[in-house]
């Protein structure tokens, strides 16, 4: 009989596996990619920018042209604009395989993962992005501006877990915030494995872009 409980125990924990992989940012920025130098004049660059920022879908905030600082703001999915590396969770049961592969910036993911001794837990991840910008006109000379982006990214991560065994939600909600070029963790989970995210410089880029 205890040979066969042993044998049973065993079959179950081969039966039931489970294993999560986290993979850091590999995105990185230059010290160059929230500047850009236009060859007109301060007055003349202003002008352009003011209405075809407002043609973005980036919010103006907040315009100053004695000082050169237009604020803008943008409220979303994070993926595009941030690095948060990925995720891959592997689950193996009576249901079959079943492998999660997804960027760690994903703005919405619902997946699975199985904790040793603990169980199947079934979990519904949120992650969202504000990012405000503070654009500043600067005057290198009557003929020259440069523009400089300087970002605050404030990440949130929301998530529901769930024990598959009683289906008892447990929730949390984390922040972090970083400045353009940078990059932090989120708090280090149960197993001392903290997801990092960095900013990839896309979003002063495009902004940016419509500086004329």
């Amino acid at each position: 009989m205890r040979l066969y409980v042993i044998t049973i125990a065993v079959l179950a924990l081969t039966a039931c596996a489970g294993k999560v992989d986290y993979i850091r940012p590999i995105s990185q920025t230059t010290s160059s990619s929230n500047v850009k130098v236009v060859d007109k004049p301060r007055e003349a660059v202003w002008n352009a920018s003011v209405p075809e920022l407002g043609k973005q879908f980036f919010m103006i905030n907040n315009l100053d042209k004695s000082s050169g600082l237009i604020n803008v703001s943008y409220n979303g999915e994070p993926e595009k604009y941030i690095d948060c590396g990925r995720i891959t969770s592997y689950v193996k049961n009576a249901r079959g395989e079943r492998t999660y592969e997804f960027a760690g910036a994903k703005g919405h993911q619902t997946y699975e993962i199985m904790l040793p001794g603990t169980g199947l837990f079934n979990i519904e991840r949120k992650m969202s992005l504000e990012g405000r910008v503070n654009l500043v006109f600067e005057e290198l000379s009557p003929t020259q501006t440069r523009v400089t982006a300087n970002t605050r990214y404030v990440v949130q991560r929301q998530q529901v877990i769930r024990n598959v065994a009683n289906n008892f939600p447990q929730s949390s909600t984390d922040s972090i915030s970083f400045n353009s070029g940078g990059g932090t963790s989120f708090p280090a989970g149960s197993d001392g494995r903290a997801a990092e995210c960095v900013a990839t410089g896309a979003l002063e880029r495009e902004i940016l872009s419509a500086i004329r």
